[in-house]
């Protein structure tokens, strides 16, 4: 047998117990700085809510120009910037006076969110008006199952 120490020492704790509910401020804070971080961190690019089963391309690129998105839909409807449009004549007036029209000097792009069902017709149409008008045209498409490459809009808000 191991012979005992003469002395014996005890650690006290110094830590009470509290009674009651926890102070949950501590944990809100925390909780909304990582949902500030999450928010500032994530891109969130605006979708039109507008169902359009888009064609797919292997070409993507990066472009950083005000957008004003133009939408043709499987019925033939037109929107802009989901607004309906009754027809081209409206469509171009809108592009004069909302693309064209802009006080800095700044003409942006139209970004054609076109399905795959329409006619040709309408969506050369649309890019005829707006070489007309002098503004850049986009046409958005899936990327290819085969590509892992992607388009990426960025606004150049000042």
């Amino acid at each position: 047998m191991t012979p005992k120490p003469d002395f014996v020492r005890r650690i006290r704790p110094r830590s009470k117990i509290i009674q009651g509910s926890p102070d949950l401020l501590p944990f809100i804070n925390v909780f909304f700085l990582l949902l500030i971080f999450f928010m500032m961190g994530s891109s969130f690019v605006p979708v039109s809510g507008i169902p359009v089963n888009l064609p797919e391309a292997s070409f993507v690129g990066t472009y950083s120009v005000k957008k004003y998105i133009v939408t043709l839909d499987k019925n033939g409807k037109i929107y802009f910037n989901d607004a309906v449009i009754d027809n081209l004549n409206q469509l171009k007036g809108k592009l004069l006076s909302d693309v064209v029209g802009t006080p800095d000097g700044e003409k942006g792009a139209i970004v054609l969110r076109a399905d795959m069902s329409n006619r040709f017709e309408t969506v050369a149409q649309i890019m005829a008006i707006a070489d007309e008008l002098k503004i850049n045209v986009f046409i958005l498409a899936r990327p290819a199952l085969n590509s892992s490459r992607q388009t990426i809009f960025t606004d150049t808000e000042k």
